[in-house]
């Protein structure tokens, strides 16, 4: 099945090293400016960077998220969260006050408690991730290193929808599955060989 993977672009992520890591991966990339952007993609990518609210007041003023809602939940397409995109899948936010997610996953992104000098928040650089579930071509409790870059995280999920841990301080949600949607806390397009693997479990998912 040949791919073509949308980019959400709703000024609240960088979306040219995700790019280049599909590219990378020899897949066609668009980005997605409207609604009527949807059409003709194979899998749909919402990144984020930024405080929650912040993203997600783009995301409403976008005028895609009904599109993004119905794509995901409705036509259940293959979608990714990738940072704050994956935050906004959450229930809600509590940076500067509480917005309300999107609710596609339980729980509430709270903020990782700091501990110095052991736990650094933000917790930015390499931390490796503990897989709970098979994710493409890696299997339960498989660690590889990835690249993170934030503050908050979503502490409480759903056990069920968590597919893989990584432990700051405590355990948060590293990456989140549950049918045709995925979501990293973390930045696969920065993390190399193993960022490129959960890219290519992800474009799995339309293929079954």
């Amino acid at each position: 099945m040949e791919h073509v993977v949308g980019l959400i672009e709703y000024r609240a992520g960088n979306l040219f090293s995700i790019e280049n890591a599909f590219r990378n991966l020899d897949v066609e990339v668009r980005r997605i400016r409207r609604p009527t952007d949807f059409d003709g993609l194979s899998h749909v990518v919402l990144p984020g960077v930024g405080a929650f609210g912040h993203c997600r007041r783009s995301l409403d003023a976008s005028g895609m998220e009904p599109r993004l809602i119905d794509w995901a939940m409705v036509e259940r397409r293959p979608t990714l969260g990738i940072c704050v995109g994956m935050q906004l899948m959450a229930e809600a936010g509590l940076e500067y006050g509480r917005t309300e997610g999107l609710g596609w996953f339980q729980g509430e992104i709270a903020p990782i408690p700091a501990n110095p000098p052991a736990v650094r928040v933000p917790h930015v650089g390499w931390n490796a991730i503990d897989l709970t579930a098979q994710v493409g071509a890696l299997q339960p409790h498989h660690k590889i290193d990835v690249y993170f870059d934030h503050s908050f995280a979503l502490l409480d999920p759903d056990p069920s929808d968590v597919a893989a841990w990584c432990d700051h301080g405590l355990p948060f949600a590293a990456i989140l599955a549950n049918g045709n949607v995925m979501a990293t806390q973390f930045h696969p397009e920065k993390s190399q060989r193993a960022g490129l693997r959960i890219l290519s479990a992800f474009l799995g998912l339309g293929d079954g």
